[in-house]
Formats: C-alpha cells, structure tokens, sequence
C-alpha cells in the first residue's frame, strides 16, 4: 500500500471520495460502520457518526476502511465524543492499495447456489519456531530414532530446533545443508565441497585441526547432522528439526547416510498423512472472483484451524454440477460475534482449458444473477 502523509493530499482524499461513505471501523478487534460526516478545519480531523458506542479512550487506535476502485484505509485516533453517535478522530495515516483489484467480485445472491466442500486442511500447524513439539511429530521422532539406531548401534537424538544450540545446529536450521563429518578425527573430513553439504572450516569454524584433535581425545569417529525438512501446503520448505549422531563404534558410511535420509523423507510423509485432516461438511460461498472467493465456516474445528493455516485443498460446488476442485491459500480471515468465521480463499495452481472454460461460464451466470436480484 501507498501512504499518503501530505496534509493537502490526505484532505483531497476525505474530501471527495469520503464524505458521506460508509466505511468499516476496527478497534481492538471490534468492527462496525461508521460514516464519515465532514472535516474538521485545519485538515487532519473528521467527524463520524457510529452505530455502536465504544467504551474508547482518547488515543486509542481506529482503522477505518472502504473498498472503492482500490482498497483504502484511515488510520485514526479517538480525539473526542461530540454527541452520543458523534465522534471527533484525528487521521493519522491514510492508506491506498498500489492497485485495483485485478477481477471484479461478484456477491451470490441465491442460497445454496454455490458452496464449498471436502475442504482438506491441516490439525497442527507445523512451523520452524515451534515452541511444544505437537505430539504427533513427537511420536514420529521417537519411532524413527529407535529404527536408525538398530542400524547405528549407536543412540542418535531426533528433535526440534531449540534457541541457544550451538552453531553447527543453528547454520544447518538457516542452510538447510547436511553436516558429515565421515572421519572426526582427520581435519580433511571438515572440509566437504559437495553439493548439499555443510563444509565445516568455510560455514561453521576454521579451527578444524583442534576439533580433530579434540574427537581423538573423546574416541569419536564420526558425526552427522541432519535436517528434518517439511513441506507445506504452499510447497514451503520448513527445517522443523534434526537428527543428530556422534558415533564411537564404527564410521558412518555412505549408504549409512543414504539409510537415515530414506528414514526421513518416510517419516515426513508419515506426519504429513496423518496431519491432514478432510471435512465433508457444506460452507456457503458468499462471493466469487474468477481469482478466489469469500468463504463462512461454522464448523468448530475449522474456525480455530483455519485463520493459522496458509492453504487448503477444496471442492468448489455450483448448484448440479460436476465439483471444481481446487487450492486455495488462506488470504484473510475474521471472527464474527456469532462465532462463525469468514475466510477469504486466493485459487492457486492451474486448470485445465475445459476447466477454466466451465468456470468463467460460471462466473457469468452469477453476475447475470446478481443483476436480475438488483
């Protein structure tokens, strides 16, 4: 978004694309219209008139907002009540998309004309932060360590990245690299040039002849750390943990690495399976783009999980006919007082021309609708 911060600018805004607009009002999570009444003189104040009176403070924070060729917002303070629906905001900020909104949005008029279904979405969102390791990753963890370790001999450790690790743990979270160090106890095994691979004296410390020397003092052979990548709906790539072995027994080899990388990439899908979640239900759709929709959810579940997710897969329904199936990435959700939760759904991914063709055939009968119920 641009910000307008000129004093002539802002007022040419209010001024004549405001004044007598209904606009939607958030503070503190309430939301409301309010109508921009007229300026204040001196430029930078407005008065409005609100439905609803908030227990507000002077200096609080009002977002006011309106969607008119581009998406535009007010960013205001409480200055003062001037009657019991009257109010005196300064605009401290006035804000508008850099551009229009590409497909124009058509409201469905007719109940149960379109909805959505099947919508397939995740029970734990899965980050590269997570504080608590949610249980079903923990129990993944813990599996696959015991099956590795009957191959090791040796017991590796199978975590979540923590804050205040040491360095080597830190560079593989940020490079997403594999360390293998084969031979601890030779300098040359710190100095790995292939790709994918950390190279120890470039990436994490150049004293590699003293941390030679220290693991002949403590009997160690070799060392491995790898990281644990899962990907998101979004094809995101999230270095979620790790899976850490210093052996004293024998060396890693080789087809010992190959062994543990197979064993992640099974778990990860293992995790990936058994976090997805499908809901059978029907959620009305209450607008439509040829780009993506405005969607309201009343099922419980779904009105915790959804707003946290960045993507779903969904069955998108017109009245009799065959269902589009598509993914959506969450773009914008909000909770209303009944509890019901409104998301708004971006299309992502590429349809088929018989597809894209059925679609927009679609979308035209909407927009014939919406002018026939007008």
């Amino acid at each position: 978004m641009d910000q307008i911060t000129g004093k002539e600018q802002k007022n040419h805004v209010i001024l004549h694309y405001l004044m007598n607009q209904e606009m939607k009002a958030n503070w503190n999570g309430q939301v409301q219209t309010m109508t921009v009444l007229q300026e204040v003189p001196g430029g930078e104040e407005i008065i409005v008139q609100w439905a609803e009176v908030w227990p507000i403070g002077e200096g609080s924070t009002v977002v006011l907002s309106k969607l008119l060729a581009r998406y535009l917002e007010l960013h205001c303070t409480f200055v003062k009540q001037l009657a019991p629906h009257k109010i005196q905001l300064k605009v401290e900020k006035v804000l508008i998309a850099k551009k229009e909104r590409l497909n124009p949005r058509f409201t469905i008029t007719e109940e149960g004309m379109v909805n959505v279904t099947n919508i397939v979405s995740s029970k734990t969102i899965i980050e590269a932060n997570m504080f608590n390791i949610p249980t079903l990753v923990r129990v993944n963890f813990e599996d696959y360590r015991k099956r590795m370790m009957v191959r090791s001999g040796e017991a590796g450790m199978m975590d979540i990245f923590k804050s205040g690790m040491e360095r080597k743990f830190d560079v593989v979270k940020s490079t997403q690299k594999i360390l293998f160090i084969k031979d601890a106890t030779n300098p040359e095994s710190y100095r790995m040039d292939a790709e994918g691979f950390l190279n120890y004296e470039d990436d994490i410390e150049e004293n590699v002849d003293k941390l030679a020397f220290a693991a002949r003092d403590k009997k160690i052979k070799s060392e491995l750390i790898l990281p644990i990548l899962y990907k998101n709906e979004l094809e995101e790539i999230i270095p979620i943990g790790y899976y850490f072995l210093q052996t004293k027994d024998k060396n890693i080899t080789e087809d010992d690495l190959k062994f543990y990388q197979t064993q992640i990439a099974e778990m990860i899908e293992r995790i990936k399976d058994a976090n997805l979640m499908t809901t059978v239900e029907k959620f009305p759709v209450l607008d439509l783009s040829a780009t993506g929709l405005k969607l309201k959810i009343t099922n419980s579940s779904l009105v915790e999980t959804l707003p946290k997710q960045k993507g779903i897969l969904l069955e998108l329904v017109f009245k009799l006919q065959t269902p589009f199936r598509f993914f959506g990435k969450i773009a914008w959700s909000h909770k209303e007082e009944s509890g019901d939760l409104l998301v708004g759904v971006e299309f992502s991914g590429k349809r088929t021309y018989a597809e894209k063709v059925r679609f927009e055939e679609n979308i035209e009968i909407i927009k014939n609708n919406g002018r026939t119920a007008a």
